[in-house]
């Protein structure tokens, strides 16, 4: 199968989760995650830590020229989809990452994890 023709659901994720200061605490990586994918991952989860918000937030930002200027603020963040604040109590506990499939994906796999913590 190539990967024009892979599914959906193919995607080989590397996944981290961080403290609330966006230090890793737990990482995950399927077998043939391309080796990009640890670090953009480990991006995403500090991003949405340090800045208490989904990485979302910064890639749509930065879909309009006003928002250029937010690659500027921190040379470690990640403005792409798939990073998740875990919040327990109404208080962020850390964060989520994920990356190895689209940005879409890696969101939706990321946001089920971040979704079982109350």
């Amino acid at each position: 199968m190539s990967v024009a023709q892979e599914s959906p659901r193919s995607g080989k994720l590397a996944i981290s989760v961080v403290a609330p200061n966006g230090n890793i605490v737990y990482f995950y990586k399927m077998d043939q995650t391309q080796a990009a994918s640890v670090g953009i991952s480990q991006g995403k989860a500090r991003t949405a830590a340090r800045y208490r918000r989904p990485s979302q937030v910064f890639f749509n930002v930065m879909q309009n020229p006003a928002g250029a200027f937010a690659g500027t603020l921190d040379p470690t963040l990640v403005a792409s989809p798939g990073g998740f604040p875990l919040v327990e109590g109404g208080k962020i506990i850390g964060a989520i990452g994920c990356s190895g499939a689209t940005g879409d994906q890696d969101a939706v796999a990321c946001k089920a994890g971040a979704d079982t913590i109350k």
